[in-house]
């Protein structure tokens, strides 16, 4: 397993997303994660703010998210700032999706995602290196799980486009759909020289939240409060489970 590029340590880390409509109340949900044991990292999903119901225009958004990531860095928890779309499971129009992901960029967090899906996504990956972020190359199919040949195509895209990390989700439906995510990432994981985040979701996949380590992944996501997905564990049980492996 290749540690995250922006969290501190050679563990599998647990990213903890921030979820909320606002950027005041994502920084009280900062706040409130930040003296929790275990939490690594935190996902600040700002694609509520993007939502085509928000009556704000974008200056407001900027100046709320620059005002909001100010006590994230206070924190001293590193923050990776994610813009999930409408495609891919998110809140953020696909026609936003450029301009969500640019104003995420502008804050100049220790990381962004990137939906390798999303036209646009190499100007994404520059312009997030010319900030100083890492770039998390994502992908997501909520719909069930591909084969592993074509899991095992989307690693390698991101890690030839020049993420920093690769993370592909996929939806199971059966047991053998978590095991080819775990195979898939497992080779991935070998074959590159980036860290690989893979996750199978919902109920069925909850295992690969607990010991996706032990198959390559380098991450793992895990709630303090309301979760952002189907089948996220507590962060105090996931790192209860951390903790026994890594003894092992």
């Amino acid at each position: 397993m290749k540690p995250l590029p922006f969290v501190p340590g050679a563990r599998p880390a647990i990213i903890v997303p921030i979820l909320a409509r606002t950027g005041e109340a994502a920084a009280r949900q900062a706040i409130a994660a930040s003296s929790h044991e275990g939490v690594d990292a935190f996902e600040w999903r700002i694609d509520p703010l993007f939502a085509p119901d928000r009556r704000e225009g974008r200056d407001g958004i900027t100046a709320d998210l620059t005002r909001s990531y100010e006590t994230f860095a206070r924190s001293r928890v590193p923050t990776l700032v994610t813009v999930r779309s409408e495609a891919e499971g998110g809140y953020c129009p696909v026609d936003a999706y450029a301009d969500a992901v640019s104003a995420a960029i502008s804050l100049a967090p220790e990381a962004v995602d990137v939906e390798i899906g999303r036209s646009g996504s190499a100007e994404l990956f520059a312009a997030a290196r010319e900030r100083g972020a890492a770039v998390v190359a994502s992908g997501h199919t909520w719909e069930s799980t591909p084969p592993a040949g074509e899991l095992e195509g989307l690693f390698a895209q991101m890690a030839g486009a020049g993420a920093d990390v690769a993370k592909v989700a996929a939806m199971p439906h059966s047991i053998d759909d978590v095991l080819t995510l775990l195979g898939a990432t497992w080779r991935a994981s070998q074959a590159h020289e980036i860290p690989v985040i893979g996750i199978s979701m919902g109920e069925l996949g909850r295992v690969t939240r607990l010991c996706g380590a032990e198959f390559g992944s380098a991450a793992t996501f895990a709630t303090v409060g309301s979760g952002s997905a189907p089948g996220q564990m507590t962060a105090e049980q996931v790192d209860i489970v951390r903790s026994i492996l890594l003894r092992g």
